[in-house]
Order: C-alpha cells, then sequence, then structure tokens
C-alpha cells in the first residue's frame, strides 16, 4: 500500500503519504504526527524526537527481524526522545531473541498506547528477550489491553526510572524458568485486573523505588515448579517501598512457593486474600505492613525473621484469619530478634496431629530476644489433645505484650510469660487470658 503511513505536519495539518515508515520518519519533524493506517511487517519503529506516532485501531505492527520492534536509540541515533504513540494497535516480535519494545537512552521520555505487546523471547537470564524491557529512561508511561510473552517475562526495568505509569488489563510471561512477569525498578503507580506467572518466577518483583501497585489478581500457576514468591522484594537496593492494593494473591504450586517473599525494603499491603499451596503465605525478613482479610498457607504459614540489627523496623500483621499447618513449625513462627505485631486475628493450625502450633516462637538467651505483641487474638489449634497455641523453643522464656488472648489450649505460662504494663516485677504485670473448649 503506497499511502500506509502519513505525516501530519505540525504547523499547517498538511497531510503527505509515504509508502514505508523509514521515509515517513525522515520526512517528519519535531511536532509533527506520524500516522500509520496499515499493517506493518519487518519494518523498526525507530522514535524520532518530538515527532508523535498514530496507530489506526487494529492495526498490527509486527516483525520477525533480529531487532527491537519499537527502539529509541540506534547505532546512527542516540538522542533522548520524547514521543507519545497512541492509537489502537498491535505490537508484536516473532523472533524469539528480541523485544517488542527497548529504550536506552535516560532522557527518553516514551508514552505508549495500544492494543497489546507481544513477545516470543527464550532465554529467561537474558533480559534482552522480555516483552518490554526499558535499560534507562526518564520516563515511562504505557496503557494497553495485554502485555504477554510466550516463554520470558513480560516488563523488565534493568535500572531506576523516576517517572512510571504502566495501566495494562492483563499481564503474562511464559513458562521457560527465570524470568518474572514484572521486574520495576523506579518510582511510580501501576494498575492491572491480572497478572500471571506461568514459571518458576514472580508475578511482581519490586527490586528499587517507591512503587504503588493497584493489582486485582497475581497468581503463580505452574502447580510443578517450586516458585519464587509471587510478590517478591529482593536482589535490589534494600530500601525498595512497594505499597500493593489487591484482591487475592495466589502461589499454586505444589512443590513449594511463598506467596509472599519479602527480603528487604519495606512492604505493605492492602488486601482481601493470600493463599500458597505448597510454601508459605508470606516470608517477612524487612519491614511489612499488612492489612489482609484471609492469609492461607494449605501446608506452612506465616515466617517472620526481621531482625532490626539487620536494619528492619517492624512487621504488623493485621488479618481476620490466618491459617496453616505444621510445615513450617507453625502458623506463625518468628526467629530470633523478630520484632511483630498481630492483630485482630483468628489464627488456627488445621492439623489434628503433632504439636499443631499456632505461634511458634524460635529460641532465644533471654526474655527479651524477640519483640512480640499480640492484640485481641483468638488461637485454635487442631490437636485439642496435646496441641499448643503458642510454643516457645528451648529452655529460656520470653516475654509477650498481651492486649487481648483466647485459645482453645493453656499455654506453658513457665515459658510464655504474658505482659502488660509498666512494672517490673509481679504482680504489676496481667497475666490474664481466656482458655475454653469452646474458642474453635
Amino acid at each position: 500500500m503506497a499511502t500506509q503511513e502519513a505525516v501530519i505536519t505540525q504547523s499547517t495539518g498538511a497531510q503527505t503519504f509515504d509508502s514505508t515508515y523509514a521515509s515517513a520518519r525522515t520526512a517528519a519533524n519535531a511536532g509533527d504526527l506520524i500516522q500509520i493506517w496499515a499493517d506493518l511487517t519487518d519494518e523498526q519503529i525507530l522514535l524520532k524526537d518530538g515527532v508523535d506516532i498514530w496507530i489506526a485501531p487494529g492495526r498490527i505492527i509486527k516483525t520477525s527481524q533480529s531487532v527491537p520492534l519499537i527502539l529509541d536509540n540506534d547505532t546512527g541515533y542516540t538522542s533522548p526522545v520524547s514521543v507519545n504513540i497512541t492509537g489502537n494497535g498491535v505490537f508484536r516480535n516473532s523472533n524469539d531473541k528480541y523485544r517488542c519494545v527497548a529504550i536506552y537512552n535516560s532522557g527518553s521520555k516514551v508514552t505508549i498506547m495500544c492494543d497489546s505487546i507481544e513477545g516470543i523471547g527464550t532465554d529467561p537470564e537474558d533480559s534482552e528477550w522480555a516483552t518490554v524491557h526499558i535499560v534507562n529512561a526518564a520516563k515511562f508511561h504505557l496503557t494497553c489491553n495485554k502485555v504477554s510473552n510466550v516463554n520470558q517475562k513480560a516488563i523488565y526495568f534493568d535500572n531506576e526510572v523516576a517517572d512510571i505509569n504502566i495501566n495494562v488489563d492483563v499481564i503474562e510471561n511464559g513458562e521457560y524458568a527465570g524470568g518474572d512477569v514484572i521486574s520495576i525498578k523506579g518510582d511510580g503507580i501501576l494498575n492491572a485486573n491480572e497478572v500471571i506467572c506461568r514459571n518458576n518466577g514472580s508475578c511482581l518483583n519490586h527490586k528499587a523505588g517507591t512503587f504503588i501497585a493497584n493489582i486485582l489478581k497475581l497468581t503463580s500457576v505452574n502447580e510443578d515448579v517450586e516458585s519464587a514468591g509471587t510478590v517478591h522484594l529482593s536482589d535490589g537496593t534494600g530500601t525498595q517501598n512497594l505499597t500493593l492494593f489487591f484482591d487475592e494473591i495466589q502461589n499454586l504450586s505444589k512443590e513449594g512457593g511463598n506467596a509472599v517473599t519479602a527480603s528487604e525494603g519495606i512492604l505493605n499491603l492492602n488486601g482481601r486474600y493470600i493463599y500458597a499451596k505448597g510454601g508459605m503465605s508470606m516470608d517477612l525478613r524487612a519491614d511489612a505492613d499488612i492489612l489482609v482479610d484471609e492469609i492461607i498457607s494449605k501446608t506452612k504459614g506465616i515466617n517472620i525473621n526481621n531482625n532490626p540489627s539487620s536494619g528492619n523496623k517492624k512487621v504488623i500483621i493485621d488479618a481476620n484469619i490466618i491459617e496453616g499447618s505444621n510445615g513450617n513449625n507453625g502458623v506463625v513462627k518468628s526467629a530470633n530478634g523478630s520484632n511483630y505485631v498481630l492483630r485482630n486475628a483468628k489464627i488456627k493450625n488445621i492439623s489434628n496431629s503433632g504439636d499443631s502450633v499456632c505461634i511458634y516462637i524460635d529460641s532465644g538467651s533471654t526474655l527479651t530476644s524477640q519483640t512480640i505483641e499480640i492484640e485481641n487474638l483468638i488461637l485454635v489449634s487442631g490437636n485439642v489433645s496435646s496441641g499448643k497455641t503458642i510454643f516457645r523453643a528451648g529452655s529460656t522464656a520470653i516475654n509477650v505484650k498481651n492486649l487481648g488472648l483466647f485459645v482453645n489450649k493453656a499455654i506453658d505460662e513457665d515459658k510464655i510469660k504474658l505482659e502488660i504494663g509498666l512494672g517490673l516485677d509481679d504482680p504489676d504485670y496481667n497475666y490474664k487470658y481466656i482458655v475454653s473448649t469452646d474458642i474453635s
């Protein structure tokens, strides 16, 4: 088609038609608009500073060549670009070793609005094969219905970007090992209805910057591999800050895999449901503020190891229901040095065998080896004959600040010193709690 591209001149509004994108790009000047009216095959979209692009609805822009489909810089064009791509086109790179979108220049400001972006990528260790690969940029905004990769990562940031705004209905990766669906470095926001991880990676791995995400469903769907945390904070700056609003986070791997893993940084979760089939519902080794209705692990529970000596402050978990089993010693297990608050939850160990512990506190050498506060908790051990609601390992007792506790099995008061108030010795502490077999 001889008129598949048109250049709209900013100053006059005149329309000039071209047969290829390359010729339209050459003819365009800053402030002009390139319109793409037809499907394009094996034409690279090399951006040009100040020249926006509009793509007619339903047009498919695809390549099988050994190049990124959309690119800000190449060897002959190294300037930062400020470009808006609008319309409702489909971008597709069927070469399994190259990306759909690649942004390199730290000064580039790119906004893309489209129907979908689709990649093939094969090598899980090579970020170049992600569908959207942001090496550097000053700004990256993306709005579309779907970002996907048949084998590899969907969205990958190499370095921190100060202005990120991503709005996508569905984001999903492929089944090749090692690639997260979304790996973020930078400041900004993300809105999505669903993020699907089909391999052993994460749905969302936040590595740097301060980020707010609103994602309805995040699901690790591969049952046959041990996967990383569905939501993951790791291998980053150590100061990353993620706030995530969600309906459900699920890791469905029966081979092991946590729903949430926070190894560093700050994590804020606000949602309805967290579930892990073969792993922990949450593994928290960093600062965390958790406000979630239900937190469920079929085989394990919540692991807390946020020693303040490592720079961490406190884990706060406010939930209605926390359930787990014996796979990690207890539904909530805390390591020596941990600092945490458990609030408003019914914590239930569903196992009717073994110790069936609700809260398992690792051994320590002093009464204050961990800082623990419980507020309005109901603890239910599934083993009504010999289960334990709170268990302290080792021979040394531990202080636990108690602001309301109901249990179906009495605690060992020689090992668990429930306290409230300012006194240093008995009877200044208040050791009261409620024990009843009616609690279930």
